[in-house]
């Protein structure tokens, strides 16, 4: 579904656990269902939503919570998958959030140039392209704008009890207030693997 009306501090979502389409005659979506996970330190939180994502970051941007129905709820310690009907989680503790879509409107779009940069969260270890104005300096653009910031043709890398997991996202939003470090590399390291950190735990 699309977020219900929100409180001016909580996002409001409601998604379903696996992909199963509507079969009704006259059920008509302007949405597509779209797969959804939110990051945490101990966990990743995931579902099927229906959700405008080129609209994600800014609802992102502008809310404190994340009130999620009907979710399934990975932990990383044991490895262990349970379903929840409600979760509440502050925008403060994720590490990122990804959707995957369609693309955004073209004709909205300005150009940029994009700029390979990686980061790194306790046992998380993403990498992407941040797009910034022709002109700009990267990394300055980046802290400049809200906390919540996109990164396309981006990976996610985390342990998930003694496996570390790779995952290519196509778009990634990622939080930069809770990066222990972020920084700009080249296009090299961001597609052959060098950038390898050790397990924080």
């Amino acid at each position: 579904m699309m977020p219900s009306p929100p409180s001016s501090s909580r996002l409001h979502l409601v998604l379903q656990p696996t992909f199963e389409e509507v079969y009704e005659p006259d059920f008509l979506s302007e949405t597509p269902l779209i797969r959804f996970v939110a990051y945490g330190q101990e966990h990743r939180v995931y579902g099927w939503v229906r959700l405008e994502a080129d609209r994600l970051t800014d609802l992102l941007n502008a809310c404190e919570e994340l009130h999620l129905e009907d979710v399934e709820i990975a932990r990383y310690d044991d490895g262990s998958t349970r379903s929840m009907e409600e979760f509440v989680i502050s925008r403060r503790e994720l590490v990122a959030v990804h959707a995957s879509g369609p693309a955004g409107d073209e004709t909205q779009r300005q150009p940029t140039r994009i700029y390979p940069i990686a980061m790194q969260c306790g046992d998380y270890l993403i990498g992407g392209h941040l797009h910034a104005l022709p002109g700009e300096e990267p990394m300055a653009s980046l802290q400049q704008r809200p906390p919540m910031a996109p990164l396309t043709q981006a990976w996610i890398e985390y342990w998930s009890g003694d496996e570390r997991r790779h995952r290519s996202t196509g778009t990634i939003i990622v939080n930069r207030d809770r990066a222990d470090w972020l920084r700009q590399v080249t296009e090299r390291e961001l597609v052959a693997g060098y950038l390898r950190p050790m397990r924080s735990r």
